[in-house]
């Protein structure tokens, strides 16, 4: 049978167990890419010139799959064995794929087939076949619930001290292309220079501040008072000025009240996220107090949004204080208005 995931193979290649034929597909390329360079790497063990004469790349939509299939069946010359990489193998016509039918219960033994498609037809003979030898792979998109245990995997395997918080909020900054999030996360490492904590990554990836001001929109809307000022201290202490707070706010009851409009109008999730303007990764963040808040209510809170906007720019009262009773009155308006 196929591997489960991506972990399983690799682990599987750095033991030396490498098998006659791969077939990678599926909408995650970091992980399929990954995945072809261990691959790489463990043929052919170096970049040394010698190492070019045992290693063929091609392109399916320009090469028929008679000619990989004919070098793949050729003998390595300085390796242990031959590796050859084609890309496309999910644009393959039924008719050309009889040949690697014939070609799965007898590969080179001396050889390394490697086909990388986007999605493949599971039900053709063809790739029936790869499965039932275990030689076909998925890497599907990541959900997001399970973003933040990959981040901390992928920090165990770099070595890296990673606390759970911090791992939570690079997922959720840059989500969720894999590329993306361990960019981010050598970024972090680099900058934190020891053990990973939450306020390094809010620090250096701009997109994690947006989580703070998700969460206290929530808290407001669930009119949890006390937790929308604890949220809102620790923004001020992590230096964000109360007038972009103020700002950022008021953006995000904008998004609130458009998808409530969208969600009347039975909108569909993805297109929802793609008309409010925000990653579909954040997307309950705007639709459960979309879900919770009455036009009314948001009504009410654009009006204090707007008089804290004209109050933090002309009035002497200290403007984190200003601040702090906003977010008082909205949450607790809101709490009157659930009992």
């Amino acid at each position: 049978m196929a591997k489960a995931n991506a972990v399983d193979i690799l682990a599987d290649i750095a033991r030396g167990e490498l098998a006659p034929i791969y077939c990678l597909h599926g909408t995650e390329r970091f992980l399929v890419d990954r995945t072809v360079a261990a691959i790489r790497k463990a043929v052919l063990g170096s970049d040394t010139p010698s190492a070019a004469f045992d290693y063929d790349v091609f392109d399916l939509k320009e090469v028929t799959l008679a000619q990989v299939l004919a070098a793949a069946r050729t003998l390595p010359m300085w390796s242990k064995h031959r590796l050859v990489v084609a890309s496309g193998i999910d644009t393959v016509k039924t008719d050309q794929l009889e040949a690697l039918v014939a070609y799965i219960p007898k590969p080179n033994p001396r050889g390394c087939l490697v086909l990388v498609g986007d999605k493949v037809d599971g039900r053709l003979r063809a790739f029936l076949a790869l499965r039932k030898a275990g030689y076909l792979h998925d890497f599907p998109r990541l959900k997001d619930r399970d973003l933040q245990a990959w981040v901390a995997g992928e920090a165990k395997r770099r070595r890296l001290a990673l606390e759970p918080a911090a791992a939570q909020a690079l997922a959720e900054a840059a989500g969720p292309d894999l590329g993306r999030v361990v960019q981010a996360l050598e970024q972090v490492a680099l900058f934190a220079n020891g053990p990973i904590k939450r306020e390094h990554v809010e620090e250096m990836i701009p997109e994690s501040r947006e989580r703070g001001i998700f969460e206290l929109t929530r808290a407001i809307s669930m009119g949890e008072v006390g937790l929308s000022l604890r949220l809102l201290a620790n923004m001020l202490r992590n230096r964000e000025a109360p007038l972009k707070i103020q700002f950022m706010l008021l953006r995000q009851l904008r998004q609130i009240w458009r998808a409530k409009e969208l969600l009347a109008a039975s909108m569909p999730r993805q297109e929802i996220a793609a008309a409010v303007g925000i990653a579909p990764f954040f997307l309950d963040d705007v639709l459960v107090p979309a879900g919770r808040m009455s036009a009314a209510a948001l009504e009410r809170s654009f009006k204090y949004l707007y008089q804290a906007d004209r109050s933090l720019k002309s009035s002497r009262i200290d403007s984190e204080v200003q601040m702090m009773r906003l977010v008082r009155r909205l949450a607790t308006e809101t709490a009157a208005r659930r009992q």
